[in-house]
């Protein structure tokens, strides 16, 4: 298997599919709290976070084996940065420039550099496994916007029947 090829592959796919699920959740319900069991964020607030995880821990981690510096960045607030502002539209075409920035970045890599370990955010670990994180923090949020999208109203019916 060569890692660049299988994460490029992966990686777009998995940003289609992240933008294809929050385009399921009706427009009039992204910035509105979903029902109890369909998590605490809107879908709004759900790209926002994918967004800004890989803008500020993603990318910057990944450039590490570019030969960048590393610098923890204790100054994230992710909450702060929020705000109430911001367009799901806009969000997700930033987030596939910073996604398509990442999928480039892969054919800088040899088939060595992926087994080569860097201090990150989440301790010693290799490139496979950052992009590992990417890949499985994708798939994450995609779930959890589908089920946004699939059992809002099941779980409405289901609230409104508890109450009678």
């Amino acid at each position: 298997m060569n890692p660049s090829q299988w994460f490029r592959d992966q990686l777009q796919a998995s940003a289609d599919g992240f933008v294809w699920g929050v385009q399921q959740v009706p427009p009039e319900r992204r910035y509105i709290q979903p029902p109890t069991g369909l998590g605490e964020w809107t879908a709004a607030r759900q790209v926002f976070h994918l967004l800004y995880y890989e803008q500020n821990i993603a990318l910057p981690n990944m450039r590490q084996w570019l030969g960048e510096p590393w610098i923890l960045t204790g100054g994230l607030d992710e909450d702060a940065a929020w705000g109430q502002g911001q367009e799901v539209a806009s969000l997700l075409t930033e987030f596939r420039a910073v996604r398509n920035e990442q999928i480039a970045m892969l054919s800088a890599f040899d088939e060595n550099t992926w087994s080569e370990t860097r201090q990150t955010i989440w301790g010693a670990v290799t490139l496979f496994w950052v992009v590992s994180k990417t890949y499985q923090h994708t798939a994450e949020h995609t779930s959890t916007v589908l089920q946004i999208a699939l059992f809002w109203d099941h779980l409405l019916t289901a609230h409104e029947r508890e109450e009678r």
